[in-house]
C-alpha cells in the first residue's frame, strides 16, 4: 500500500544512538565484549533501587489501588509544591506567577511546547549543535530551525540578536552542560539572554536535565528562568538524570496562564501522568537530602570523567581535541578536519564493537564532513571506559596518523 505519511514527520531524523547501538548489537558476535559509549543513560549505580522499592511499599500501603490507576492531566497536586520547593532551594526559579505540568519526562514537555507555539513555518532558534530529539520535535510541528553558534561561555550573543531580529517562536537552550557539547553559559550570558529575549520578545525553552550533575568548576549558576519576571522563559526539568529515567517523570514551568494549554495537550497527547512515579517522586522529595543525593551521584560522574579523559590523554592521538568537562554525561571530541566522524563510529562500532555516535545529526545541516564525536561516560564501567579508550584510541592513530 501507498502509505501518506505526514512530511514533517519524514523530515524527523531517526536517532543517530539507536542505530549505532544496533549496528554494535546486530554485528556482535558470541565472546566480543561490548562498549556502548553512545547513551546518555544514568549509572545503575547512581539509580536509588532501595529506595524507589521501599517507597513503592509505602504508598500502595497508603494509597492502594489509586497508585495504580489514571493519573490527571496535569499531574499529581502534593507533587508541585516539593518540586517549587526543590526548584527554589538555592534561589528563586518558579516565581508565584509560575504553575507546573508534569509530562514524561522532558521530552514530552519539549514536544508539548513545539505543538503549542508552533505553526508551520515558523523559526524555531536552536544552538548549534543540540539535542537531537528536541529538533526533531520542532520539525515534526513544521517548525524552520535558526541555528546559532555556541562560545566555549555558551551561545554567541550576537548571532542570537540577529537571528532574533527575524522573529521566531522562541529559542531552545540548554544552558548547563549542553547536548552533545557539554557547554555551560555564563551567567553574564544567560542575563544577556534574558534581555535579548524581552527585546525581541521572543520566548525561551530552558531545559535543564544536566544542571545538578555538576562536578567540578564554578559553584551553582542560576537558570535563565531565575530572572524572568515577564513570563517570557519556560522551564523544563526531569527526574531522569538524579533519580531514574524509567519513571518517565518531567515537569515544565511556566507562567500560570500557559499551564491550561499544556493541560489540554496533556489530554490529546498521553491523556494524564503516571501515578505510580508521581507518588514515589513526591515521597523521595519530600524525605531525601538532595543535596546529599545529588553530591553521591556527581562523584560517582565525576570518576567515570575523569577516567576517560585521563585515558583520551594517554591513548588518543593527540590531533584529537576535547576538554574535561565540569558535569553532565558527556565528553564532546572533535578529530582533525577531514577526518569524517562517521568513518570512524562506522568501524569502531563494526570491528570494535564499541559504539560512539558521530556529531553530524547534533548540527541542523548535518554536515557530512563532521569530525565531532560524542562519548557517554556515565553509564559504562570505569573498566569498561578503559578498555573502549584503548581500542578507540588505537583508531585514532590509524585515522589522524
Amino acid at each position: 500500500m501507498d502509505y501518506k505519511i505526514n512530511e514533517n514527520l519524514c523530515q524527523a531524523k531517526l536517532s543517530i544512538i539507536r542505530r549505532i547501538t544496533d549496528l554494535v548489537q546486530s554485528e556482535r558476535q558470541p565472546g566480543d565484549r561490548v562498549v556502548l559509549f553512545s547513551s546518555g543513560q544514568p549509572a545503575d549505580e547512581a539509580i536509588p533501587l532501595e529506595l524507589v522499592k521501599e517507597y513503592t511499599a509505602r504508598v500502595i500501603d497508603k494509597y492502594g489501588c489509586e497508585v495504580l490507576q489514571y493519573g490527571g492531566h496535569k499531574g499529581y497536586p502534593a507533587l508541585f509544591p516539593e518540586i517549587r520547593r526543590f526548584l527554589n532551594k538555592d534561589g528563586t526559579v518558579a516565581s508565584r506567577e509560575d504553575d507546573f505540568v508534569i509530562t514524561y519526562g522532558s521530552s514530552e514537555a519539549i514536544f508539548a511546547v513545539g505543538s503549542a507555539f508552533i505553526r508551520p513555518g515558523d523559526r524555531v532558534i536552536v544552538e548549534d549543535p543540540t539535542y537531537l530529539n528536541a529538533t526533531n520535535s520542532f520539525r515534526y510541528c513544521g517548525a524552520v530551525l535558526v541555528p546559532v553558534k555556541t562560545d566555549p561561555d555558551g551561545v554567541n550573543l550576537e548571532a542570537l540578536e540577529e537571528a532574533m531580529k527575524g522573529g521566531a517562536a522562541f529559542f531552545y537552550t540548554i544552558p548547563n552542560f549542553g547536548n552533545p557539547s557539554s557547554i555551560t553559559m555564563s551567567l553574564e550570558k544567560r542575563k544577556a539572554v534574558h534581555k535579548l529575549a524581552v527585546k525581541y520578545q521572543i520566548p525561551i525553552l530552558e531545559d535543564n536535565p544536566y544542571g545538578y550533575l555538576r562536578f567540578s568548576g564554578n559553584e551553582y549558576i542560576p537558570p535563565i528562568k531565575s530572572f524572568d519576571r515577564e513570563g517570557i522563559v519556560l522551564y523544563m526539568g526531569t527526574f531522569s538524570k538524579i533519580v531514574a529515567p524509567g519513571m518517565r517523570c518531567g515537569f515544565l514551568c511556566a507562567n500560570k496562564e500557559l499551564i491550561p494549554k499544556f493541560v489540554v495537550f496533556k489530554g490529546v497527547s498521553s491523556s494524564g501522568n503516571i501515578n505510580w512515579s508521581q507518588y514515589i517522586i513526591t515521597e523521595f522529595l519530600k524525605n531525601v537530602d538532595m543535596n546529599e543525593h545529588i553530591s553521591r551521584i556527581s562523584a560517582i560522574y565525576e570518576k567515570k570523567a575523569l577516567a576517560m579523559y585521563n585515558k583520551m590523554k594517554e591513548c588518543f592521538h593527540p590531533a584529537v581535541q576535547y576538554t574535561m568537562p565540569q558535569g553532565g554525561m558527556f565528553i564532546w571530541a572533535k578529530l582533525p578536519d577531514g577526518v569524517k566522524a562517521t568513518d570512524f563510529c562506522l568501524e569502531a562500532a563494526k570491528r570494535l564493537k564499541i559504539a560512539v555516535v558521530p556529531g553530524n545529526d547534533f548540527f541542523i545541516g548535518s554536515p557530512e564532513d563532521c569530525s565531532y564525536i560524542r562519548l557517554n561516560f556515565s553509564k559504562p564501567a570505569i573498566e569498561d571506559i578503559e578498555y573502549g579508550i584503548e581500542k578507540l584510541g588505537e583508531l585514532t592513530w590509524r585515522y589522524c596518523g
